[in-house]
């Protein structure tokens, strides 16, 4: 391994899930089949559950991210669950200390955490919020979280007086404190991440950029990781393993190119109605025009096919983008449950152990 290469270990697999609406699927029994689709991914080839969190969109039915963690804790035994994001500007600091402590328990163990400002100003506005208060909210709060769940004492910023210091009588079950991850798709956060050793997902799924861009920010972040590691000041990063730095990419493996390609079109029409709900509420024009399925998959933006297709696609995005960890989305749309099972047996059936086969070689 060269100086400009440095050891960033095996390459590892997530799950990323938005929770976003099935048309026609009551929320009960999308939930339900969801858990399914997880139970399905804890009996082994992925390392950690990522769910998103989000308001007032089709987008993210799970809106409190704790009470569906704290159902997959009691459906899995072996996969890592990771709220990715808790937007932290939208809590009151105690009480997100506190449920992140219930929840690393219930786990026995398996919780990650991922955090965040928020990406969307629309979401912020429904609590009150401008960016510019979330992003001070975020830098304000988060430190405090972090000594709470190292220290066991919860110390509100700013605050004096007796209820000032609050002690943790549910502590984390990790320490120092569960692994931490921040998605982002912004380039200049990179460097930061970096220092302070997060393990972070760079870009989101179709809106993602090439993987050359990918590759220029990993390149960025573990030679800031390494600096910040060898001066003793990576502040976030756990000992034992380097730091993850990944991409997502939605997912959709069948029998063939063919019949993956009929049955991602129209579901992921719907995953993307659901995706810019807000922004075309709001008459933003971030997005615009239907989602060109084809485009997407040419451009290597959704990982669609036979397990050998994306088992090529995957291989390239990990030599290309220079990752080390590989997130994909296998629910989402109009998909069926048994749809996304079938998926996710094939990734983790003939995808991994073809991509991990050409790693060993």
């Amino acid at each position: 391994m060269s100086a400009e290469q440095p050891d960033r270990g095996d390459l590892e697999f997530g799950l990323f899930d938005w929770v976003d609406a099935v048309p026609g699927l009551p929320t009960a029994e999308l939930y339900d089949a969801r858990l399914r689709v997880l139970a399905e991914a804890d009996a082994g080839g992925f390392r950690t559950y990522h769910l998103a969190e989000h308001h007032g969109t089709p987008l993210g039915l799970a809106p409190s991210p704790s009470v569906f963690i704290a159902a997959a804790a009691r459906e899995t035994e072996r996969i890592r669950l990771a709220p990715t994001t808790f937007i932290v500007p939208l809590y009151d600091p105690l009480r997100l200390v506190q449920e992140i402590c219930m929840l690393d328990q219930l786990s026995h163990g398996r919780l990650d955490i991922g955090v965040g400002k928020g990406s969307s100003p629309i979401e912020a506005a429904m609590y009150g919020f401008t960016p510019a208060d979330t992003a001070a909210r975020f830098d304000e709060l988060f430190p405090a979280i972090v000594e709470a769940l190292e220290s066991g004492t919860f110390r509100r910023p700013g605050a004096e007086g007796p209820a000032a210091e609050v002690p943790l009588h549910v502590p984390v079950l990790q320490r120092p404190h569960p692994p931490l991850w921040y998605p982002t798709s912004n380039a200049a956060s990179i460097p930061r991440l970096g220092d302070e050793g997060y393990n972070v997902l760079f870009g989101f799924g179709f809106a993602s950029p090439p993987l050359e861009v990918v590759r220029e920010q990993s390149r960025v972040f573990f030679d800031h990781f390494a600096r910040s590691a060898a001066a003793g000041g990576v502040r976030y990063s756990l000992p034992g393993a380097p730091p993850r730095f990944g991409m997502l990419r939605h997912v959709l493996v069948a029998a063939t190119d063919e019949e993956a390609v009929a049955l991602a079109r129209p579901a992921f029409d719907a995953h993307h109605e659901s995706f810019t709900h807000l922004w075309r509420a709001h008459g933003s024009d971030r997005f615009t025009g239907p989602a060109d399925v084809d485009a997407l998959v040419a451009e290597h933006k959704l990982f669609v096919g036979s397990p050998e297709t994306v088992a090529a696609q995957v291989a390239r995005a990990r030599d290309v983008g220079e990752i080390n960890y590989f997130a994909g989305a296998f629910a989402w749309g109009s998909l069926d449950v048994d749809t996304v099972l079938a998926s996710v047996r094939l990734f983790r059936d003939e995808v991994v152990p073809v991509v991990g086969s050409a790693v060993a070689a």
